[in-house]
């Protein structure tokens, strides 16, 4: 606890009681001894304002009134204080009133941050690895640590309670929990925890005492298990981790963990059927190597990666091939260049369910996918996807990953293509790069797009001649422009030159007045000094002498040019029709000698181009094209296999759950043909599969899969291959048997398909429960397939919400507002972003006087918008108006 910067607790709790004494105490005192009594002015006196009788008499007026209403504000939190609850009174001063009160009352109990000379010799209990370590609770010894009913937890930047509560309680909701054991705390900064109060980053919280560090959207179903009738922890780990005596661990981790229908896990040999078990990792995976995801230069790149997550510092090289995508119909580009495309299409379909409205709850609702995408970008985003397949570590949803790639660091080089095995990439500052021959134009192309990917305007900025930019990206370039920020189209490349040398008359004033000898040097010192990469692209056939001129002090200014013609003071390559450098001449000649460079047709780069634009706001057309499955009908006979898909996988023989985590391409097949119930020939499976195999090897590990899958239900379920084959041929093609194996997503059709047909409210709301009852998260929680999210996983979700949302809508009609809150918040658990879910939520909230968790919505929402950097719809803002107007009343 601190008193301005006092961080012994005795010293800030005297100071607290001398500030205290001397505002209520001195204050009067010091005005009665001196300026008692008081000359009341005169009529005369009054008529006269200038008079020093009427001032002295306003001023003692003031001050009297300013003691009066911290004293006020003082009894306020006294009251409050004695009964341990939160005062709704605000009054002026009262801020400071509850820092005084709340450093007197607590400071005493507050451990003191021993220097590292007093800290006793002995173990150190560490708060869970989540926690990063802090100035106070690291020099506590173990026995004050095992005494603590609480654990610590340090906030992060963009953190919200209901956010902590939802990643280590399980249960949003549970914010309330945190408020009780922070209300009134002190924290690090000088700043009281008051309720509903911004978090900063920095402050420890105290979470109860079962927070666990499990985040469940990044928690694949081979760590999850589901207790079936009968089961015992003996039983569960021995099945599962091998050997028995292992329950305890199981019991370890989840004591005290909130389960479904509000129990918790006090007991080990108490279980209850429809639990859901965190078990820890088997003794064999414990050993295996951390594998990493392959860094994407060859080369020491200073500048963070806001396109790419950021690889560890024992990482090591990443071969040619991993930092390279081959697309279809030709093309060749870096990595990165696919993590830019697919934050793009991540933007894209953000904006889009934001914006997702239901108009009424007699609105159809269906699931609808978008178009598909053009091979290129498809296989851009794929590549992006896999980038991750050796990571342990799930790929980011679409918010975190648009949130990370927010950065106002320039890039610092230009990756230009591989030589050999290795990646070749360039310094930006003072290229000075030109191209000639018939591979020119689609190396450029590939380069300029390479860096718009990157590109804000903040951290890059591209100048190109009118005339070329339409040469290289066709006509509906002109069209984005305003959608694609770091891109400057300009008239002719004279305009271009004099925008170079404007940005050299202002860049160099910028380095004298920070006495930095080049924009490195400056970026050093001055980290928020918004200096963007600067590349000059046009055509120019013979070079230009003021250019070259120009290029020559380009190195000192973070700026660089790429030509198509040749240049007398840089380095020219010769590109051949099959990308590779034949001759290079100049300063750069020994690193792109033989040199085969990314490329892009005009087809590509055009879509690419589109993709960049719609994440940065341009408008799209929403989904119009109907995805719902045309499924068999359920069967007669009873079926003993029943595959949950809507949520975190799960496979379940005559209720107990089937593992078949060691069977990944089993479980994917299995997956892939729920999502298809007519069926998909083996090509087209494989094509899904193993895009990138051989045909004929394709088959082979496509037929393995199939059996692997077959052997695991047989051996389940003790049918033989006559009984059931689970997997049935049927001409060409491949399906689930419906008549053996249940599917969710299958009934969860059916239930759409109810609720679109019903004849009144009743019979909708039946069938909209029965959606609801199937909607237990993401399609697919926790798998990696790339195929799943590109074509399946939100445009369910989404209608997922829609449904949902008329259900609450009905609720509410009918009287029910409390099982309408419930869908809502459902509704909002499954997509936190969908703006009409939140409004949903925060008005009933209000309609129910339930002002301050409304209000905590409303922070928590406009938190993640802040984050993307937009703002709520006027409608929805009207509604988060009403709500802080009436918290602050």
């Amino acid at each position: 606890m601190t008193m301005n910067g006092l961080r012994h607790p005795i010293l800030s709790k005297v100071a607290a009681v001398t500030v205290l004494a001397a505002l209520l105490v001195g204050m009067p005192t010091v005005l009665l001894v001196f300026f008692w009594p008081v000359d009341v002015p005169t009529v005369d006196d009054i008529v006269t304002p200038a008079e020093p009788v009427v001032i002295k008499a306003l001023l003692l007026g003031i001050v009297w009134t300013c003691w009066a209403l911290f004293a006020c504000a003082v009894l306020v939190e006294l009251v409050g204080t004695l009964r341990a609850t939160q005062s709704r009174v605000r009054m002026p001063f009262q801020r400071f009133a509850a820092h005084l009160i709340t450093t007197i009352t607590l400071a005493a109990t507050t451990p003191v941050a021993a220097t590292r000379g007093v800290v006793p010799a002995g173990p150190v209990s560490i708060t869970p690895a989540v926690m990063p370590e802090h100035s106070l609770a690291a020099a506590e010894p173990n026995i004050a640590e095992t005494a603590k009913p609480y654990k610590t937890y340090v906030v992060k930047p963009r953190d919200t309670l209901w956010e902590i509560a939802r990643k280590h309680l399980g249960e949003p909701m549970r914010y309330q929990e945190i408020i009780v054991l922070n209300q009134g705390r002190v924290m690090d900064d000088g700043q009281t925890f008051t309720r509903g109060d911004w978090l900063r980053p920095g402050w420890t919280l105290r979470l109860p005492i079962d927070a666990a560090t499990l985040n469940t959207e990044h928690k694949t179903s081979e760590r999850i298990q589901t207790v079936g009738p009968g089961e015992t922890l003996w039983g569960i780990a021995e099945e599962r981790l091998g050997d028995g005596q292992r329950y305890r661990e199981i019991f370890k981790l989840n004591e005290g963990r909130v389960q479904p229908g509000g129990v918790r896990l006090t007991d080990p040999d108490v279980l209850e059927a429809g639990w859901r078990l965190i078990l820890p990792e088997r003794e064999q995976d414990a050993r295996k190597p951390v594998s990493h995801r392959p860094a994407v230069s060859h080369r020491p790149d200073l500048s963070p990666r806001p396109m790419e997550p950021m690889p560890r510092a024992e990482e090591p090289a990443a071969p040619a091939s991993s930092d390279v995508v081959a697309l279809p119909g030709g093309g060749m580009v870096a990595l990165s260049f696919a993590t830019g495309v697919a934050v793009a299409l991540a933007s894209a379909r953000l904006r889009l369910r934001r914006r997702v409205t239901v108009r009424d709850v007699d609105e159809p609702v269906s699931v609808l996918a978008p178009e598909p995408e053009v091979p290129a970008v498809r296989a851009l985003e794929r590549a992006h996807q896999r980038s991750y397949a050796e990571s342990d570590e799930m790929p980011p949803d679409d918010f975190e990953l648009v949130t990370s790639s927010f950065s106002i660091v320039p890039p610092i080089l230009l990756k230009v293509g591989t030589c050999g095995e290795v990646p070749v990439s360039l310094e930006l500052s003072g290229l000075n790069l030109a191209l000639v021959g018939p591979g020119a134009d689609a190396c450029v192309r590939a380069l300029v797009l390479d860096l718009l990917t990157q590109a804000d305007q903040h951290r890059s900025e591209i100048v190109v001649p009118r005339e070329d930019a339409v040469r290289w990206f066709g006509e509906s370039l002109t069209a984005l422009t305003g959608h694609l920020p770091g891109l400057r189209l300009v008239p002719a490349l004279d305009n271009a030159i004099d925008h170079l040398e404007a940005q050299f008359v202002a860049r160099r004033r910028i380095l004298r007045d920070s006495d930095a000898g080049d924009i490195p040097e400056l970026r050093d010192s001055e980290l928020d000094e918004p200096l963007p990469a600067l590349l000059l692209t046009a055509c120019s056939q013979d070079g230009n002498a003021y250019l070259d001129t120009l290029m020559g002090l380009a190195s000192s200014f973070g700026i660089g040019t790429l030509l198509v013609g040749r240049s007398t003071s840089g380095t020219t390559c010769e590109v051949g029709p099959d990308y590779r450098v034949t001759e290079a001449t100049g300063a750069l000649a020994k690193e792109l000698d033989d040199a085969t460079l990314f490329h892009l047709p005009e087809e590509a780069a055009s879509a690419v181009l589109h993709k960049l634009a719609s994440g940065n706001g341009m408008a799209t057309e929403e989904p119009t094209r109907n995805a719902d499955l045309v499924d068999p009908p359920p069967g007669t006979a009873e079926q003993r296999v029943r595959l949950s898909i809507v949520g975190e996988p799960v496979i379940e023989i005559d209720g107990r759950v089937l593992d078949i985590a060691g069977r990944t391409k089993a479980l994917e097949l299995f997956v892939l043909l729920a999502l298809h119930p007519n069926g998909l020939d083996r090509e087209e499976i494989c094509e899904y599969l193993w895009p990138d195999v051989e045909e004929t090897l394709a088959s082979y590990r496509f037929h393995s899969a199939l059996k692997d899958l077959r052997v695991a239900l047989r051996e389940s379920t003790g049918m033989g291959d006559k009984d059931a084959n689970f997997v049935e041929r049927s001409g060409k093609s491949y399906r689930i048997e419906a008549r053996h194996v249940e599917v969710d997503l299958w009934t969860f059709h059916r239930a759409l398909a109810d609720a679109r047909t019903a004849t009144d409210e009743d019979a909708k709301v039946v069938a909209l429960e029965a959606v609801a009852g199937l909607c237990r998260g993401r399609l697919g929680q926790g798998l990696k397939y790339d195929w799943l999210d590109q074509d399946h996983r939100w445009p369910l979700t989404v209608a997922s919400v829609k449904s949902l949302l008329q259900l609450g809508t009905l609720h509410e009609r009918a009287g029910r507002s409390e099982r309408a809150l419930e869908v809502f918040d459902q509704a909002c658990a499954l997509d936190p972003d969908m703006e009409s879910a939140v409004a949903a939520t925060v008005r009933l909230l209000f309609q129910l006087g339930r002002i301050d968790e409304a209000r905590l919505r409303v922070r928590h929402f406009k938190s993640r918008l802040d984050a993307l950097g937009v703002a709520a719809s006027p409608q929805t803002q009207a509604i988060f108006d009403k709500v802080i107007r009436r918290a602050q009343q």
